[in-house]
């Protein structure tokens, strides 16, 4: 059954570490030690075989060399000194060595052999050197040291069959050492695939500790991202994951609480600069209205008045919407319509204005007063700085999901600077002085980063500001006010 206990991720990597590092160690160490100890008695094996080797090679011809020169030296009190007892030292301190080094019982005895021949040798030598008759020395020499019977031929033969033996013994460990390395690699490899096998599932166990939480907490980031809010924690034991995951959760009420509250701050900032529009806007044109009222009414123009009476009480009880600040766009043209009916009256002699609106758009919602202070930027900053007539348009269509309005006049326009500078001034929320940036402002608001104003102009030929907005219906067609 699988432990509930809390663990860390280095914890759950150092458990495996712990699990499988000690049992490699050991068939590691296995293998060192056998491979060391049978290398060990093969380099042993091979040092003496070449060591008996060099000295069969030497031995006896320096020594039977060694003796013929001073046999026919001429005799002297000096002769036993001249003797070649410098080469039979150095053959018994051989001999002594491979002593040591053999571990053959048989080699052991041809050594003890070998090193009383080499007793005897030397006093053959001895019995040489005292020997005046040149004859007799050679005699010996050829019988004793030399010949076929000699000493020195005995130890060569001796010699030989101790090679053999260490050869033979070196093919034996060779054999032995093929087995226990193929041995050690079939255990070895059996041992690494076992350990690899338990590796691959506990590393998958761990993995699936680690990845499933993971997996949940990124669903879980993800539906957050969408909206939704998931209290319920993920499960695991991982207490990197666990502080994660109430980290996350604790961050996502706080998000969600702050996102209501910005909510509230930005619906009551929709408001505030929506009647700040409005309050800029009413007293104004109200003035600049009742004023025109007046000239008319002093004029004896009655008909005119009561037109424009009529317009400036349609466009005040627009302008309230019952508190509402996303209307139909019915209801938007209708505001706008009053707007251009009033200064029709006002500027007879200079303003036409056509709207030209699909009916398939008028249930569309849009924010409140979007299109009058268009008109009236078109008005005092296009057409009356023209000469003769002019004339607003307003018109829309549909783009895809969107839906694009557009105020265009032929009035004064501007030249490609000017475009961009009002173009930036809106985009980077710069004033400008003719009320655009607070329209431009409430669509991104209401509807997004997409959205907003975008201006065409031409010097001497006029300007066209174009209104991007998503097509977004009301549940029954709004009736607009007469």
């Amino acid at each position: 059954m699988e432990s509930k206990e809390n663990r860390s991720i280095e914890q759950q990597i150092r458990k495996l570490l712990l699990t499988v590092l000690p049992v490699m160690c050991a068939i590691i160490l296995m293998l060192i030690v056998m491979l060391i100890t049978v290398n060990g008695q093969y380099t042993s094996v091979l040092q003496t075989a070449n060591t008996a080797a060099d000295f069969n090679q030497e031995f006896k011809t320096m020594l039977d060399s060694g003796m013929y020169n001073h046999v026919i030296l001429p005799r002297s009190e000096a002769s036993a000194e001249q003797l070649p007892t410098g080469v039979l030292d150095d053959a018994e301190a051989v001999l002594r060595r491979l002593e040591l080094t053999t571990s053959l019982p048989d080699n052991r005895w041809r050594i003890r052999s070998m090193l009383d021949m080499c007793a005897n040798l030397r006093s053959y030598m001895d019995e040489i050197a005292l020997e005046e008759s040149y004859d007799n020395r050679m005699e010996l020499l050829e019988r004793n040291i030399r010949g076929e019977t000699g000493l020195t031929r005995l130890i060569e033969s001796y010699m030989h069959a101790f090679i053999d033996d260490e050869v033979r013994e070196m093919a034996r460990l060779q054999e032995q050492l093929t087995g226990q390395v193929t041995a050690v690699i079939i255990i070895v490899g059996a041992g690494v695939l076992v350990l690899t096998i338990a590796m691959i599932w506990y590393s998958v166990r761990v993995t699936r500790r680690i990845t499933e939480p993971i997996g949940a907490l990124s669903k879980k980031v993800q539906q957050f991202g969408e909206g939704h809010l998931v209290a319920e924690p993920v499960s695991t034991n991982i207490t990197e994951l666990q502080t994660l995951d109430s980290g996350f959760d604790e961050m996502a009420r706080r998000v969600d609480a702050l996102m209501e509250k910005q909510i509230q701050n930005q619906q009551s900032l929709h408001r505030a600069e929506l009647e700040l529009l409005q309050a800029q806007i009413n007293p104004h044109f109200l003035y600049n209205t009742l004023d025109s009222i007046a000239i008319l009414a002093e004029s004896g123009r009655s008909e005119d008045v009561v037109d424009m009476v009529t317009s400036l009480s349609t466009f005040f009880r627009n302008s309230l919407s019952k508190g509402e600040d996303i209307i139909s766009l019915a209801a938007e043209c209708t505001q706008v319509t009053s707007y251009l009916e009033i200064q029709q009256i006002r500027y007879s002699d200079i303003l036409r204005y056509r709207i030209d609106i699909p009916d398939t758009l008028l249930d569309c919602r849009v924010p409140k007063l979007i299109l009058q202070p268009l008109v009236e930027n078109a008005l005092y900053h296009g057409i009356k700085n023209r000469r003769g007539m002019g004339t607003i348009t307003v018109t829309g269509e549909c783009d895809g999901d969107d839906m694009v309005l557009r105020v265009s006049d032929n009035g004064a326009g501007m030249d490609a600077e000017q475009v961009r500078i009002l173009q930036a001034g809106i985009y980077e929320d710069r004033h400008t002085g003719l009320g655009l940036v607070n329209v431009h402002k409430r669509i991104r608001l209401y509807c997004g980063e997409p959205y907003g104003l975008f201006f065409e102009s031409e010097a001497g030929k006029g300007s066209t500001v174009s209104i991007r907005l998503p097509q977004k219906r009301t549940q029954a067609k709004e009736e607009t006010l007469p």
